[in-house]
């Protein structure tokens, strides 16, 4: 009797026990409150339990374990609020997924996860130094210059982007005072602008889709390949969200410029999508009054429509197109204007068409093991017409990899292999089309990043890369990050990197390809090695005041370096009997107390190439750089930012040196609801090459242009509106 009544009071307790061992599932969507932007890496936890989880990619989050219930469930991120929010478990419909708002922490310091070092570590947690702009940096230079990404990148400490061609207006990206040719531009982690393409890459990449853009200053070759000598820039495209947003830009400048744009992103339980629409017009300007044009006349149009299915949720597949047409016309305003054409007038007419599939597939094959798979194929055409003289050019490239991300407990091991092509044709316009080329290249690579304690880690790499023409290159790079404390920390890095010559370099694009004659066949691969030292400090003074700080050296040798000779009106390209050098130092300061920030910059490039045992500065390198960004803020209202820049004196290919500049500007805006609005005082100084000098040379039928080392355009404001849906 006894026995059959401890076995009732058993089932009992088990009975009134068994809601608290049900196991229960949250799902949420994180995001940012200023941007509506998804966040990633927001730690969620059940208070006083070990049950919880972070928000992966594209803001999403998933909880599952939980205990029926009473629960308090715990939001954390670096550089927001904390927020908690109690429910009782099981909820009415576990499948439904919430959104979460969280607001920026003012007095903290941010916490950003890259992409670029293709590891899922922190800025703060990796080795290698990542620079980054994000959220309120792009936003605002959107407002400022919403075509392109030039002035996103120009106003960023240590890189300048150099206006190759006063005509075309073409412009190319420089670290370290290093040729565009040596820094790697990806989009997504895709190389879509290079070679030929690239003269006009930067004006191409409308900035509206962008949720970050990843810096990494010193040799990247080992995970990016041979392009990356001197660093990489990695434009971030923004994810599909659960809450659909729709955001529309409207601006026009007193240059006569008008940009048109949209970007939409959504997505369901299965399906996303995002979709890019970007129209710019620019009337030719000329500020200076000589006739000629300082900004070409252009139109272009970009449609970047992108495909997302999630089969699983360990599963990702994606598909984008981007297409973009564009016509540039630039030189004397009676040919451009009027329609004027007697022969004695110059005008240079570039039409460019630009054709990229973008295919990647992520797969988590166990908990934080992921493949990734990618392909892209690019197809890039521009002609250009001048007097007497028509080009006319075709470059496909393609980019097959496959990557595995295999972490550790105290480490994360990347290794991959990919196949990269790299063809142009010309067409021949009744002579030998003698600059065509077609490159290949197969590589495998393999990088750890290992925590060593608690105060050191590294990351050491290696790739091995077989050029169809150039041969067999081996590419090391050691990392090391070591942390003296929470507030202070210092890195070091090395590597080695290649670059396959091409005629399609700035000179060239100077000239406009025209008596550019093509590589002999002696012509060597340029070499480099380098490497970068930096010191790190946070730090949260008097409980209010946020301050980072950070001080960089990096240096950069290359061997067999592809110089210019111009004989006879030709330009022929050669490997230089010596070196090109350069050894920059870079301060940053970042001061944030309440609605206002205080960003502090200060450059030194000494870039000098040596041959034959003489030395000398390299052209358009100037030693001193300062940045001053001050901005007030109140978030989700409204923003005003002054700016100044200043650039020393340069020296010229003539041996003559330049006068030293400053660059300032003023950008307001102010939100009325969903909409904002916005205007930009840029340059208001009115600083411009023609202040100091002519910039047109010679008679207008056969007119020479210096080389470019100030602003050709001078003040103009922009204003328009913003509108999110």
């Amino acid at each position: 009797m006894l026995h059959a009544r401890l076995q009732l009071f058993l089932l009992g307790l088990l009975v009134s026990a068994s809601p608290s061992l049900a196991q229960h599932t949250y799902r949420a969507l994180i995001k940012d409150h200023h941007h509506d932007e998804p966040l990633v890496g927001v730690n969620v936890l059940i208070e006083g339990t070990d049950i919880g989880s972070t928000s992966n990619a594209e803001g999403l989050v998933i909880i599952t374990g939980i205990p029926a219930g009473p629960q308090t469930i715990l939001f954390s991120f670096v550089g927001f609020e904390e927020m908690r929010r109690s429910y009782v478990f099981p909820l009415d419909d576990e499948e439904h997924v919430e959104t979460i708002i969280l607001e920026e922490g003012h007095g903290e310091l941010e916490e950003i996860y890259v992409a670029a070092t293709r590891t899922s570590r922190t800025v703060a947690d990796a080795p290698t130094r990542v620079e980054t702009i994000a959220g309120e940096e792009i936003d605002e230079k959107i407002s400022m210059e919403p075509a392109n990404i030039s002035m996103l990148l120009n106003e960023s400490p240590g890189i300048t982007v150099q206006q190759t061609s006063a005509v075309s207006g073409g412009a190319a990206i420089r670290i370290q005072g290093l040729d565009g040719r040596y820094t790697q531009l990806l989009k997504d982690g895709f190389p879509l602008y290079g070679g030929f393409s690239g003269g006009l890459s930067l004006l191409h990449v409308p900035p509206l889709d962008l949720a970050q853009v990843e810096i990494i200053k010193g040799p990247s070759s080992t995970l990016y390949g041979g392009d990356a000598i001197a660093g990489l820039v990695n434009l971030v495209s923004k994810q599909p969200t659960y809450d659909p947003v729709l955001s529309l830009l409207a601006n026009a400048t007193t240059a006569s410029g008008f940009d048109l744009g949209g970007f939409y992103t959504g997505r369901g339980t299965k399906w996303g999508m995002t979709f890019l629409a970007s129209g710019n017009v620019q009337q030719a300007y000329d500020p200076d009054d000589d006739n000629f044009s300082n900004l070409p006349e252009s139109q272009r149009l970009t449609l970047n429509p992108r495909l997302y299915y999630y089969p699983a949720e360990s599963t990702t597949l994606s598909l984008g197109i981007t297409g973009s047409v564009e016509q540039r016309e630039g030189g004397d305003l009676d040919v451009i204007e009027n329609g004027i054409q007697d022969g004695r007038m110059f005008i240079e007419e570039n039409t460019s068409s630009r054709l990229t599939s973008q295919f990647r597939l992520e797969h988590e094959i166990k908990k934080g093991a992921n493949l990734t798979v990618k392909n892209s194929v690019s197809y890039f055409e521009r002609e250009i017409d001048v007097p007497g003289y028509r080009f006319d050019g075709q470059q496909l490239a393609t980019l097959t990899e496959v990557t595995f991300l295999v972490p550790g407990e105290k480490n994360d091991l990347v290794f991959g292999i990919d196949f990269r092509s790299d063809s142009f044709e010309e067409d021949p316009q009744e002579r030998d089309a003698l600059r065509d080329y077609t490159y290949t290249s197969t590589s495998v690579f393999l990088q750890e990043t290992r925590d060593i304690n608690e105060k050191l880690a590294w990351e050491l790499g290696v790739r091995s890369e077989h050029h169809n023409v150039f041969g067999l290159f081996v590419l090391p790079k050691l990392s090391v990050l070591y942390r003296f404390n929470e507030a202070l920390s210092t890195r070091l890095g090395g590597g080695l990197g290649y670059k396959a010559p091409t005629v399609f370099l700035e000179p060239s694009e100077e000239r406009a390809f025209r008596a550019v004659l093509p590589l002999d066949e002696d012509i060597d691969a340029e070499t480099s090695r380098g490497g970068s030292i930096d010191i790190n400090y946070n730090t949260l003074l008097f409980e209010e005041l946020a301050l980072s700080f950070n001080q960089a050296f990096y240096f950069t040798t290359l061997q067999d370096p592809l110089v210019p000779v111009l004989a006879n009106d030709t330009l022929s390209y050669t490997n230089a009997n010596g070196t090109i050098r350069t050894r920059a130092l870079e301060t940053n300061a970042k001061f944030s107390l309440g609605d206002f920030k205080l960003f502090l910059g200060y450059v030194y490039l000494d870039a000098e190439s040596e041959e034959n045992g003489r030395e000398e500065q390299l052209v358009l390198t100037p030693k001193h750089k300062t940045y001053t960004v001050f901005v007030y803020e109140q978030h989700g209202k409204s923003r005003i930012g002054l700016e100044a820049y200043y650039t020393s004196p340069q020296r010229l290919a003539n041996g003559s040196m330049t006068d030293g500049y400053w660059v300032t500007g003023v950008m307001a805006e102010r939100r009325f609801g969903k909409a904002r609005f916005f205007i930009n005082f840029e340059n208001f100084l009115d600083t411009k090459q023609s202040n100091f000098a002519p910039v047109v040379l010679g008679d207008r039928a056969n007119p020479r242009f210096p080389e470019i080392w100030a602003p050709m355009d001078g003040f103009i404001v922009n204003g328009g509106i913003k509108y999110t849906l």
